[in-house]
């Protein structure tokens, strides 16, 4: 019974994989919108002791191509000669454990669920994308987006799409 109440957790977990949470974060002493134009931060600058399954050459292409489109539709162009911004981008996966109550339908009097846990590990990837301003590289909006890693890491250029779209989704940030 034990066994089954964890492949049920496991399976509703991964059923949610394909679901990304975003969140974003900004310098509200800086205005956005005035931000027109873009470039990548250096490759030298980029981390290299990062997994190199999940930062090569292809992801690197796929998601420049994927946050060109994405800045593109907001009005914020690629720039070679005089960049206002410097987009730089960290993809992290983590071993994850989850501890739940145990749920096992028995009762066994007064040892009903006393103590009892089930512990299960999971992958969970995160996309953080970065832009900065490019005169003083100081960081001014975060955005990120995390979600369960249910079988192997390939990173379609679909999933960095969607990843990418729903993460710059947010900017730049509407001013309250």
């Amino acid at each position: 019974m034990k066994n089954i109440a964890i492949i049920i957790l496991l399976g509703s977990m991964m059923s949610c994989s394909d679901q990304i949470r975003v969140r974003s974060d900004y310098d509200n002493d800086v205005d956005l919108t005035k931000f027109k134009t873009f470039n990548w931060l250096p490759a030298k600058e980029i981390e290299s002791k990062n997994n190199p399954l999940l930062l090569n050459e292809l992801t690197f292409k796929r998601l420049r191509k994927a946050i060109d489109q994405q800045l593109a539709l907001k009005q914020v162009q690629f720039s070679d000669s005089n960049p206002a911004l410097l987009v730089h981008y960290h993809i992290i996966v983590d071993n994850r454990t989850a501890i739940r109550p145990a749920v096992y339908g028995y009762n066994y009097g007064a040892y009903w669920m006393r103590n009892q846990v089930d512990a299960y590990q999971y992958r969970e990837g995160t996309l953080i994308i970065d832009l900065m301003d490019a005169s003083n590289k100081n960081l001014l909006w975060r955005g990120w987006g995390t979600s369960v890693i249910d079988g192997p890491i390939d990173l379609t250029e679909e999933q960095i799409n969607d990843a990418v779209t729903k993460i710059l989704k947010a900017f730049p940030p509407s001013k309250k």
